[in-house]
């Protein structure tokens, strides 16, 4: 069975020190850190979740949370045992990656090209929060803003700021060295994360506004509500804890009865991953599966605990300084996804133009049978005519192919370009 740390999440919070306090101990973030602020206040926060607590609650102030929330005026929802707006760190991950997909029958290797767009890694280990994907599609960058203390007091309360302790430069190369060797994309093939190539990484740094907020249940259990509050409110999730001290049996185990031990309420869990496997061609099945694998990553207990960098905090704000760490703005974003998108078109021509010229090869040993329409009456001229034909098509396609990978070349964002120069010089 799962351990249960809802409850701890908010007590352990709360036992930091007051938020007055604490706002004086805000982590010291890269400058390359963005947060979005707050979109409500803890109250708004309260009114949203009231029919849904007040329901675990043995229905405790029912008709007072149901008129707050829908109708206002002086109806009042159930209280909470305390609540708490806290900034949760968050990574956002744009990478184009190569590697092998085996064929299992003939354990015929191909290279691959996937790349990973828009993907959420947590920054912290924080029990619920650390597997989550706090991120939906209304999250877009012009939602955030340079850090600042000014962040740390909003709508009227003071907001605990949580340090980075996860590094996104370290997944892959943990991954590499894990014992997890490979990725099923289906029974025929699997994906080889041990030779992963990186055409480009850029990750950035995002603090994620976020409610907790804690209600008593039927004894002897509580509940802990993770809000999301980027927006209006919306999506948010709910985890049962039991009193450690409660054996085993006696333990109120969610997962038994709904396959999660977390609820969610409004719209359904995020992934981890957007992923496109190019084999050359887009490959739905190893897309999804890769992206499964991915998500597995961080989504299952204890997974996320194992990227926490050995230094903690202070190993991760070195790492800030790496030239793949960027702001999350529209302009950095738009460099990096274009520049991909370029690599996408020229994985699949060379494709096309490979398919092409095999064809134009038995068309000339005449391994393959040509039918012209109408008929031709010199058939040898009709085949050669035909070829010319191809030969231009083909020609056409290389032009097109060659442009996309000088635009590509001269198009790639500078801090990559001189972190690969870089990099080649080290290894002379």
């Amino acid at each position: 069975m799962l351990r249960r740390r809802a409850g701890a999440i908010v007590r352990d919070l709360n036992r930091t020190s007051s938020p007055r306090s604490y706002s004086q101990n805000v982590p010291q973030y890269h400058p390359k850190v963005r947060a979005i602020p707050f979109a409500f206040s803890k109250e708004a926060a309260i009114r949203h979740v009231g029919v849904a607590a007040s329901a675990g609650c043995l229905f405790r102030d029912f008709i007072g949370s149901l008129g707050a929330k829908y109708i206002g005026g002086n109806f009042q929802p159930i209280q909470p045992i305390r609540i708490q707006p806290v900034y949760f760190p968050a990574w956002f991950l744009d990478a184009e990656v190569e590697s092998y997909l085996t064929d299992e029958d003939d354990e015929r290797q191909r290279i691959v090209t996937a790349y990973f767009n828009d993907c959420y890694l947590p920054g912290a280990t924080f029990g619920l929060l650390g597997r989550l994907a706090l991120r939906n599609d209304q999250v877009e960058t012009a939602l955030a803003v340079p850090f600042s203390r000014s962040l740390t007091h909003q709508h009227g309360s003071d907001v605990i700021c949580m340090p980075y302790t996860i590094s996104p430069l370290d997944v892959i190369s943990t991954t590499r060295s894990s014992s997890f060797t490979h990725a099923s994309t289906d029974e025929e093939a699997r994906f080889e994360p041990r030779f992963i190539k990186t055409n480009i990484e850029a990750a950035y740094p995002v603090l994620i506004p976020l409610y907790l907020v804690q209600f008593p249940m039927f004894r002897p259990f509580e509940s802990t509500f993770v809000i999301e509050a980027y927006s209006q409110p919306g999506r948010f999730f709910v985890q049962v804890s039991s009193p450690p001290e409660l054996s085993e049996e006696d333990q109120f185990d969610l997962e038994k009865y709904i396959g999660h031990d977390y609820l969610f309420v409004g719209d359904t869990p995020s992934s981890h991953a957007k992923t496109r496997v190019l084999a050359p061609k887009y490959d739905r099945n190893a897309s999804a599966n890769v992206a499964s694998w991915f998500d597995g990553l961080f989504s299952e207990p204890g997974g996320a605990e194992k990227l926490v960098h050995p230094k903690s905090a202070a190993g991760v704000n070195v790492h800030m300084d790496d030239p793949r760490v960027r702001e999350w703005t529209t302009e950095e974003v738009k460099s990096v996804q274009e520049w991909m998108n370029q690599g996408q078109a020229i994985v699949q021509l060379r494709d096309v133009v490979k398919n092409l010229t095999s064809i134009e090869d038995q068309m000339q040993s005449a391994s393959v049978k040509v039918t012209q329409w109408p008929p031709s009456s010199d058939a040898k001229q009709g085949l050669q005519s035909v070829t010319a034909g191809l030969e231009a098509f083909i020609k056409a396609e290389l032009d097109k192919l060659h442009k996309l990978e000088k635009s590509r070349a001269n198009t790639a964002p500078e801090w990559w370009r001189k972190r690969e120069e870089k990099q080649t010089l080290n290894q002379k």
